[in-house]
């Protein structure tokens, strides 16, 4: 498309471009506000916007699946010369959903990865190939752990059902995401979750809950133990939040359920008030390293082990998540990650992965009000 009809449609879609200078940027905004046409409707009324829907307020639950990574995948890391270093398969499965896709030749399901610190919806090349998805000359730009923002196609679904209610349709970036595991067939992201007032991850029951209303502050048998808000990373459009480890920090950390570990680099050790020589970072005696949803693995070099408590927001205002000596404590490798580099300038120092958010029973977020927070619940004593 030529910098006049992207201009032309976001016009049409009541984007402004008056602050918009690039086409990529033209593109990245258009891509957005396609994503953001999302609608609603039950299994038996046509499509219409989610305010003339009936049956637009009841809360959708499904299962919450867990992916783990294959054993086989190993990639050269990106800032590591002699000889390269291999990402090696980690422990911590990847929170998983389904949806069915309306598709013309009969419907089908798709495994996706649910993601917090992706924008809009991924899906791989040989899935819009084997579905016969349509596919648009739109270029779409993405940036994953590597920092290097990349080219990919795009595609649509037109018409899915998330547990008993309709959606689209939902523009979809089309990249190789090999580097997560196979029974992946894409990344949901903010484009589908910011439409909700509360996302609920029940770890305990394996379940997720998508609220079109806010829920009840709290749930039967269960307490606040960590409660913060999330700020929007604008140059990403994606979030972060204030973490308190073990009583130090804040550090500023990407909320990434999509990430299958928590990592940290070198100012996010500044931020505890701690350095590369301090007795609680550890260099690591094998090459250990980290790997993106773009394919590129990024060598750690040292970690830290966290045995105490997780905080998020104010300090004090809840008890924490609590963790403890061996398997139950936290560990969060380190390392030169050029995203992160990347986003120095705006306080950023870490990752805040699944394998830290899965220690509370439930966690709830939501990206829609003044305050947008992320809560932490666990069993009350």
């Amino acid at each position: 498309m030529s910098v006049r009809e992207l201009k032309a449609e976001l016009s049409q879609l009541k984007q402004s471009t008056d602050d918009v200078f690039e086409k990529e940027q033209l593109v990245q905004r258009l891509f957005q506000a396609r994503a953001s046409q999302i609608t609603t409707t039950d299994d038996t009324t046509p499509t219409t916007r989610p305010s003339e829907s009936s049956s637009g307020s009841n809360p959708i639950q499904i299962p919450l699946l867990f992916t783990y990574m294959d054993d086989n995948i190993k990639i050269a890391a990106q800032n590591f010369v002699d000889g390269g270093i291999i990402a090696e398969a980690g422990n911590q499965p990847f929170a998983t959903i389904q949806l069915t896709v309306e598709g013309k030749q009969g419907d089908f399901q798709l495994n996706l990865l649910l993601d917090t610190a992706c924008t809009g919806l991924v899906l791989r090349p040989e899935i819009v190939s084997k579905f016969n998805l349509p596919s648009f000359t739109t270029p779409v730009t993405m940036t994953g752990a590597g920092g290097q923002a990349g080219s990919t196609g795009l595609t649509q679904l037109d018409k899915f059902k998330v547990g008993d209610q309709s959606f689209g349709p939902l523009p979809a970036a089309v990249q190789n995401i090999g580097a997560l595991p196979k029974e992946l067939d894409g990344i949901l992201g903010l484009s589908f979750l910011s439409r909700f007032e509360c996302v609920e991850m029940d770890f305990s029951k394996g379940k997720v809950t998508f609220f079109h209303e806010k829920p009840t502050p709290t749930l039967d048998n269960l307490q606040i133990v960590a409660e913060g808000e999330i700020k929007l990373i604008p140059r990403l459009g994606i979030y972060s939040v204030h973490v308190y480890l073990g009583g130090k920090g804040p550090v500023e950390m990407i909320f990434d359920t999509g990430a299958s570990a928590s990592l940290l680099s070198w100012k996010g050790i500044a931020d505890l008030g701690l350095s590369k020589n301090s007795n609680f970072v550890h260099a690591l005696s094998t090459r250990m390293g980290a790997m993106g949803s773009d394919n590129t693995a990024i060598q750690l070099s040292h970690r830290i082990n966290i045995s105490s408590k997780i905080d998020i927001g104010k300090p004090g205002s809840y008890p924490g998540i609590l963790l403890g000596a061996g398997s139950k404590r936290l560990s969060m490798d380190v390392g030169d990650i050029p995203l992160l580099k990347n986003l120095e300038n705006q306080g950023v120092g870490g990752i805040l992965g699944i394998d830290a958010l899965a220690r509370c029973a439930v966690l709830r977020f939501n990206f829609q009000g003044k305050k947008r927070m992320v809560t932490m619940l666990q069993d009350s004593p």
